[in-house]
């Protein structure tokens, strides 16, 4: 009897995962499937998918799309500066957490999370009065600032639990080389850190590229996000060609997806030292 549990786990666990990893990519697979094939194709019920009909005319019909385009540049310049300016503020504030005696430090670190507990919805007549107020609707730097507040909280969270892992001992010998602390930071405790950090830097990446709301009300026409474009895309083509619609998200999926694959050694290697602790 124990031997046939003792299978059976593996089994268990392995059949999870391919139900986990099958809701996850069939609707990716669907929409790279609608966005090569006609409309009537995947529309027919049952679908008629042929592969001699099989085009990338919507893919090239969107890169030549300068709406398109400009909202996948806003994505990545946002998102990017984004990640910067958390990882940046993050260490700072993560350091002195990690490291230091700091007086009602579980009262911050508590703060921070019940911030991340209130319903964005709520806040966001507060946040686009402040931004009309310092005219930075529509703009770049608006939507940068509200990104980064917002994923913050976790940055500091996920920094941390890394700078922990780090043994005192290395930052008590560059002190005694004559590193200040921003200089045990910045030479000892950030480069031992690195896949972590790479990690926590993907993560808020990705935060920043799918967040939908804030782009939605904040922005109109100069800053459009791409999540908020091609919420547009699907309300001005429902009637026409959503061929082209599958096609604009396989697309808004590359950045992330690279970023995520290149970096992938990182990523795994960061996720693995934070589970120890």
């Amino acid at each position: 009897m124990r031997k046939t549990l003792a299978r059976l786990r593996p089994a268990t666990v392995y059949a999870l995962m391919a139900l986990f990893l099958l809701w996850t990519l069939a609707p990716i697979a669907w929409i790279a499937t609608m966005s090569v094939q006609p409309e009537i194709n995947y529309i027919s019920v049952p679908p008629q998918l042929r592969l001699e009909q099989t085009s990338l005319r919507w893919y090239l019909a969107m890169l030549t799309e300068p709406d398109f385009l400009a909202a996948m540049q806003a994505s990545a310049i946002i998102s990017f500066v984004t990640m910067t300016l958390c990882l940046v503020i993050g260490s700072l504030a993560a350091y002195p957490l990690a490291r230091l005696k700091m007086p009602h430090r579980n009262a911050y670190l508590t703060a921070s999370v019940v911030s991340r507990m209130v319903p964005a919805m709520i806040l966001i007549i507060p946040m686009f009065l402040l931004l009309r107020t310092l005219r930075l609707l529509d703009t770049y730097l608006g939507l940068i600032l509200v990104y980064t507040a917002f994923l913050l909280p976790y940055v500091i969270w996920m920094l941390k639990n890394f700078f922990e892992q780090v043994p005192y001992a290395l930052e008590a010998a560059a002190r005694m080389d004559g590193c200040s602390r921003l200089g045990a930071l910045v030479r000892v405790i950030i480069p031992v850190t690195a896949p972590g950090i790479v990690a926590t830097a993907v993560f808020a990446f990705i935060g920043a590229w799918n967040e939908f709301l804030f782009g939605l009300i904040l922005s109109t026409r100069n800053a459009v996000p791409i999540t908020v474009r091609l919420s547009s895309l699907v309300s001005t083509t429902f009637h026409s060609d959503t061929s082209l619609v599958a096609a604009g998200g396989m697309l808004s999926l590359l950045p992330p997806v690279l970023l995520v694959f290149v970096l992938n050694r990182f990523i795994v290697r960061g996720l693995v030292e934070g589970m120890k602790y």
